[in-house]
C-alpha cells in the first residue's frame, strides 16, 4: 500500500511539471501567433497605403512586381487571427 502511494505521488508530481511546462509553451505560441497576425495586418495596410492611387499597379514595369507582392500578401492574409 505504501509503494502504491509513493508511485502515485511521483506520477502526480511529474504530471504537474509536464502540464505546467505545456501551459507555458502554449502561452508563448499564442503570443507569437498574435504578433505574427499583427505584423501581417500592418504589412497589408502599408501595402494598400503605398498604392492608394493605383500608380504602381498600372505601371507595366513595376506593376508585375507589385502584383506579385500583392499575391504574397493575400497568401499571408489567410494566416491572420480572426
Amino acid at each position: 500500500m505504501i509503494t502504491l502511494s509513493i508511485i502515485l505521488a511521483v506520477v502526480l508530481t511529474a504530471s504537474f511539471f509536464i502540464i505546467s511546462n505545456l501551459i507555458v509553451k502554449n502561452e508563448r505560441l499564442a503570443d507569437f501567433l498574435s504578433k505574427q497576425s499583427e505584423a501581417i495586418t500592418a504589412c497589408d495596410k502599408r501595402l494598400k497605403e503605398i498604392d492608394d492611387k493605383g500608380i504602381f499597379y498600372a505601371d507595366d514595369q513595376i506593376g508585375f512586381f507589385f502584383k506579385e507582392v500583392q499575391k504574397i500578401q493575400e497568401a499571408l492574409n489567410e494566416f491572420t487571427l480572426k
